[in-house]
């Protein structure tokens, strides 16, 4: 009888252990996986800082549109009225590259 009440204690003493062995390893696991993906999305930002993107830029004013076209208001001035949205990219050293240039769409 006596051992069985041993053997019982024993059997309820290593679950206890094994659950708990099981909840440090849960916990353990989350800390260096989220360690992980902080050390993953510190690698990839220059990789999103690099695609490109479209900016829009504010039409300037009237004044600085007519000097642009030269006092002549034809295509020149309207598109510089109109405003437009550059697709940029950022380089390696941080420089803002244009790679396209289009109006402002009206939707």
């Amino acid at each position: 009888m006596i051992n069985r009440i041993l053997f019982g204690l024993a059997i309820f003493a290593s679950t206890a252990t094994c659950a708990y062995a099981d909840g440090v390893a849960n916990t353990v696991g989350r800390v260096f996986g989220s360690f992980g993906a902080g050390v993953g999305q510190a690698a990839t930002q220059p990789l999103r800082d690099s695609q490109p993107q479209w900016i829009t830029v504010a039409p300037p004013a009237k004044e600085d549109c007519l000097a642009e076209s030269h006092g002549v208001i034809n295509s020149t001035y309207v598109r510089c009225r109109g405003g437009r949205q550059e697709l940029t990219r950022f380089d390696a050293a941080g420089n803002r590259v244009v790679l396209s240039e289009r109006g402002i769409p009206e939707w």
